[in-house]
């Protein structure tokens, strides 16, 4: 496997997020490019919902990011 410096376009594209804390505590999602905050959906039982999370740091594995407490259910159509 080739590692890229980070902050290098290899780097930018194609990584891993590993997700602490939250409702998605413990899981990794495909991350386009790893911006400082981002959003993912969760499917609760009571709908889906949007969870915050901002970028902690880099590790060999991926971009390690924590929750920020930061939720938005997604509105009903």
């Amino acid at each position: 496997m080739e590692c890229a410096a980070v902050g290098s376009p290899q780097d930018m594209a194609g990584s891993v997020a590993h997700l602490h804390g939250g409702p998605l505590d413990g899981t990794t999602r495909e991350l386009g490019s790893p911006d400082e905050v981002v959003e993912f959906t969760h499917q609760g039982r009571d709908g889906t919902w949007y969870v915050e999370y901002r970028r902690d740091r880099r590790a060999d594995d991926g971009w390690h990011y924590e929750a920020t407490g930061g939720m938005d259910k997604q509105d009903e159509e």
